[in-house]
């Protein structure tokens, strides 16, 4: 009797392999499930009969901690799942290494709680259009304890912070290299909106009661439909009390809050958004002129992700590498 079982790739990169800029970000947030997808609906035959779990035994130690024969037997079956290569020298080389991650891990302090490593366990299911409670149950019956997988995602996700800590102010990438590279590329420019604003700040003084502030509120949300546009705002706020007007300049879209990029989307030019609440009182924000520009802003950014995500690899490797070398290493 066989089923077909669609599970996600490359899960050795399940963890936060992004560091952000200058915090690392050696491949997004979150979890870099994106280079998961790839044998989504691959549609693996595998048997759901499971054998009979043979007597454990220790198979190798890892400076002095064990890796027995059930969990090199569980690695196995998770690779041919998600690899079609579960040959057992691959699956026991994968847990020594994350062995290594984990004492390293354990070492600094580090250890992902059991409700991150459900998250994981989770979002992967949601990706494989199951929910956890159904990943779990393919993966059973397989003959692969979801134990297995979640063991798998611990040691990424620590390794990951582990990586992080490590090489936080190491991973860099100049300017200049990254726009060089934009370059090479050769794409077409993208474009975006590009918003030019003006501030209408509404002060509520510091220490007022909630009636002050809605006061206050209310007094800019009867200003709000009387915006003649930004030429004249000025002139309007002037004999108001308490009421600033600041020029913002133009921001593309890239520069501001999805939330407000969306909001002064629906507004036409001279309109001011609604007043929301900031540290200084109210605010309305004056919609100018806008006008569609090219940029490379987002190449520029995701050129940049790119050469962190292979420099901050290198390290990685690197470092697991040197692990390696001071590691005890027995086989069994």
């Amino acid at each position: 009797c066989v089923t077909s079982l669609t599970l996600l790739t490359n899960l050795p990169n399940i963890a936060e392999t992004h560091l952000i800029h200058k915090g690392i970000s050696m491949s997004s947030v979150a979890f870099s499930l994106r280079s998961l997808a790839a044998l989504l609906f691959a549609g693996l035959i595998i048997s759901i009969s499971a054998p009979a779990v043979a007597q454990s035994k220790i198979v190798a130690l890892v400076n002095g901690d064990p890796i027995t024969s059930y969990e090199l037997d569980q690695r196995s079956k998770l690779l041919k799942l998600t690899t079609r290569n579960g040959s057992r020298t691959k699956a026991l080389d994968e847990l020594v290494e994350e062995k290594l991650k984990l004492g390293e891990a354990k070492r600094r302090g580090i250890n992902p709680s059991p409700q991150e490593v459900d998250g994981a366990f989770a979002t992967i299911a949601t990706r494989t259009k199951m929910s956890a409670s159904q990943l779990g149950q393919a993966l059973s019956k397989s003959g692969v304890s979801p134990g297995a997988l979640k063991s798998r995602l611990r040691a990424e996700l620590a390794w990951s912070r582990v990586v992080r800590a490590r090489f936080r102010s190491t991973v860099d990438v100049q300017d200049a290299d990254v726009i060089a590279a934009v370059r090479a590329k050769g794409e077409e420019k993208k474009f975006v909106k590009e918003f030019t604003l003006k501030q209408v700040i509404f002060i509520v003084p510091k220490g007022s009661n909630d009636a002050t502030a809605n006061a206050v509120k209310k007094s800019a949300e009867r200003f709000r439909p009387t915006i003649a546009g930004c030429d004249s705002v000025l002139s309007q706020a002037s004999g108001m009390r308490d009421v600033v007007v600041k020029n913002i300049g133009r921001r593309d879209s890239t520069q501001l809050p999805e939330e407000l990029v969306a909001k002064l989307e629906t507004l036409s030019v001279s309109q001011g958004t609604e007043p929301g609440r900031i540290a200084e009182g109210f605010e309305i924000l004056v919609l100018c002129n806008v006008r569609e520009v090219a940029s490379d802003i987002a190449a520029v950014d995701e050129t940049r992700a790119e050469m962190m995500d292979k420099e901050g690899q290198l390290l990685a490797r690197r470092y697991i590498r040197d692990l390696r070398q001071d590691a005890v290493i027995e086989y069994r």
